[in-house]
């Protein structure tokens, strides 16, 4: 199967593509992956690095219907004419969109040729575009099954999950067997804070600000916080001001590693996240994203909240003394702790990739007009 992988932009959005790239192309040399992203994403630097061929279109960020002014208007035609060409290129069998604008032109040049396409909505509430994508993609794959009812078709709609790169799931299987079995609590607890893959500014905050209280109450504690890579310096700076033990990060691709040493985390609610923090069966704080689109992230979070396998705190809400009192709990009380970690572990659906790649080999024996046009590619990776 030559398969394109379209969207991008931030991290919760490019690499469940990595993914599925990796699942497909470990099933044989047959088969072939182009990824499809937007200029100025993420995906311009990630991509590459990872050695897969990428084709960069037109950024319709700020809204796919809601063309300001003829230029937005000639941008989106022009990126829609650039993908389309390039699916016919390829000779593309099936196209992946990974949710947000930057999975629009790639989707919508799909459906123009008759090229079968999967689009993946990893948020209880689904995002405007991809709630306008579903009337042109074959089946959509969310991660929360409640996310069905508001597409326009919940017949089409499939739970599969958000699919997690290989290197994650087999971290994650040795951090749940530990998680799940604890039994007394930890010498020296981890704390690992999570904004996202740009970060959060309000997060990282709050964490610098709950420090001395976490270190009076939690004996030997340690705390990495992801800052994002414009909020290093400042937070490294913060941190070392209240006496910080532990790390800052401006990035990382290694989350695997920050997730296998943290005992409970503190982070945002998005969807990536969340399926990452039920991967390694870790207790969680969650404070979601207040300007999310629809809110979803507080939808996400009272999902996972419910299952009892954390805690939601609203960002205007947040007390110092009851955050550390939460993280002090998920640590230092092992038999909450293992609860919380088997809840959590629960939600985790490590077959996702693999069932996502199954569904679109079977879209992909429907072959429209881009069958006829193939052109010679090189398959999988670039040298």
């Amino acid at each position: 199967m030559r398969l394109v992988i379209a969207g991008g932009g931030t991290g919760g959005h490019l690499f469940p593509g990595i993914a599925l790239a990796e699942e497909l192309l470990a099933r044989g040399p047959e088969h072939a992956v182009l990824f499809m992203g937007a200029r100025g994403g993420l995906e311009e630097k990630i991509v590459p690095r990872h050695s897969y061929r990428l084709e960069v279109l037109p950024s319709l960020k700020g809204g796919l219907c809601s063309f300001s002014g003829p230029r937005k208007a000639w941008l989106g035609l022009k990126g829609y004419l650039q993908a389309r060409r390039s699916l016919l290129n390829f000779g593309a069998d099936a196209v992946a969109g990974l949710g947000g604008y930057a999975s629009a032109l790639p989707v919508l040049a799909a459906w123009g040729i008759e090229v079968p396409s999967l689009i993946l909505e990893q948020n209880a509430i689904p995002g405007r575009t991809s709630h306008m994508l579903a009337r042109f993609a074959d089946e959509v794959g969310v991660q929360f099954h409640e996310a069905a009812r508001l597409f326009p078709n919940p017949r089409s709609v499939r739970q599969v999950g958000n699919p997690l790169r290989r290197k994650v799931l087999e971290a994650a299987r040795l951090a749940t067997a530990c998680n799940t079995g604890a039994a007394t609590a930890p010498e020296e607890p981890s704390i690992l804070v999570v904004g996202g893959s740009q970060g959060a500014k309000a997060l990282n905050d709050i964490a610098v600000r709950v420090w001395p209280k976490i270190k009076q109450i939690i004996p030997g504690a340690r705390m990495t916080i992801l800052s994002g890579p414009e909020e290093e310096r400042r937070v490294m700076q913060a941190f070392a001001a209240v006496g910080g033990r532990g790390q800052v990060l401006g990035f990382t691709e290694a989350m695997e590693d920050l997730y296998a040493q943290a005992h409970v985390v503190l982070a945002r609610a998005g969807a990536t996240t969340l399926a990452e923090i039920a991967a390694f069966a870790l207790p969680a704080v969650l404070i979601p994203y207040p300007y999310a689109v629809d809110n979803h992230q507080a939808e996400n979070a009272r999902l996972f909240v419910a299952r009892g396998a954390g805690w939601m705190m609203l960002q205007q809400n947040v007390e110092l003394d009851r955050l550390a009192q939460r993280l002090a709990d998920a640590v230092l009380q092992p038999e909450r702790r293992r609860k919380m970690a088997m809840a959590a572990s629960s939600l985790a659906m490590p077959q996702s990739a693999a069932e996502i790649i199954n569904r679109l080999l079977a879209l992909s024996k429907w072959k429209g007009p881009a069958a006829a046009a193939r052109a010679p590619v090189q398959l999988g990776k670039v040298a």
